[in-house]
């Protein structure tokens, strides 16, 4: 069963659309408002799989609607449903999945419930994945590197690593991946780019890895295996019992903390976690 709402300031739409899935036994449709606000404040307290707004409407664009409803959930599909074309192109954009002109038909829109049914089948969960991030930044799974289309997708699951599970609001992160950009276009760029994680991680099995509400987004640590977080242990004990841990402390320190991806964000760590690496080494040599 797939959770639906539709923003639309005009009653009529929004009575149609009620007729029209009102048979459809694949959709639950929790919500039928008449501005954004509502739609946005339902959010706050109840999950949904897609929304589908209209576009001109007098209080807020459906177009900036939809980037405060994946602020709020990243996981939401969008749809647009209107009477203008000319916006088609900036929605895409937008990373929507599907742009219907209006009126609305039956037959337009199960071709949307078709698309809303596939995306919502859950891949296989896979195994827990390894995080390698000395040397440079990857992750695997099964042994194989995972591969990216999007460079800055993979830099954005590297910086939420990096922040080791706490929650980071959008405006941080895309500050910190695209520093030289405005803020509109930074907006932009990270939908879109967030939009393709979750697509990838998704495709592999590892979209539990990721969580996201209210506009922050986290990694979860206890779904990933990864050498920055075995190191951050030993520092929390603060010595060296093992000798395979000693090896692991400098094999580390000598890849450097994502030394090879150059991530500028990531080089004032890369000197913290090299003199912790060498205070833990000088102390179990002195203990020895």
């Amino acid at each position: 069963m797939i959770k639906i709402a539709v923003v639309d300031d005009e009653m009529h739409g929004l009575e149609r659309f009620e007729r029209i899935v009102a048979d459809i036994k694949e959709l639950e449709l929790c919500g039928l408002f008449e501005t954004g606000g509502q739609l946005l404040e339902y959010l706050k307290e109840h999950p949904l799989d897609a929304v589908f707004l209209d576009i001109e409407m007098p209080e807020i664009s459906g177009l900036q609607l939809s980037q405060q409803v994946l602020d709020l959930n990243e996981d939401i599909e969008i749809i647009f449903v209107t009477a203008f074309n000319q916006y088609a192109v900036e929605a895409f954009e937008l990373q929507a999945m599907d742009y219907i002109m209006k009126p609305l038909t039956q037959e337009r829109l199960n071709k949307t419930i078709g698309r809303l049914l596939k995306t919502q089948r859950t891949a296989p969960k896979a195994s827990k994945p390894f995080v390698q991030c000395f040397g440079d930044f990857e992750v695997f799974l099964n042994g194989e590197v995972v591969t990216w289309k999007n460079s800055k997708a993979k830099e954005v699951l590297a910086f939420l690593i990096h922040k080791q599970g706490v929650p980071v609001k959008w405006e941080k992160i895309a500050d910190v991946v695209w520093p030289d950009y405005n803020s509109e276009k930074a907006q932009t760029n990270f939908h879109a780019t967030t939009y393709l994680l979750r697509k990838r991680l998704a495709e592999v099995g590892l979209s539990q890895i990721l969580e996201s509400g209210r506009g922050r987004y986290r990694v979860l640590p206890d779904q990933i295996d990864c050498d920055l977080y075995e190191l951050e242990e030993l520092f929390k004990i603060n010595r060296i019992k093992r000798r395979e841990d000693l090896y692991l402390v400098k094999q580390l320190s000598q890849k450097g903390y994502m030394e090879a991806s150059g991530y500028d964000w990531a080089y004032p760590r890369s000197a913290e976690l090299d003199e912790r690496c060498k205070s833990l080494t000088e102390n179990f040599i002195k203990n020895q």
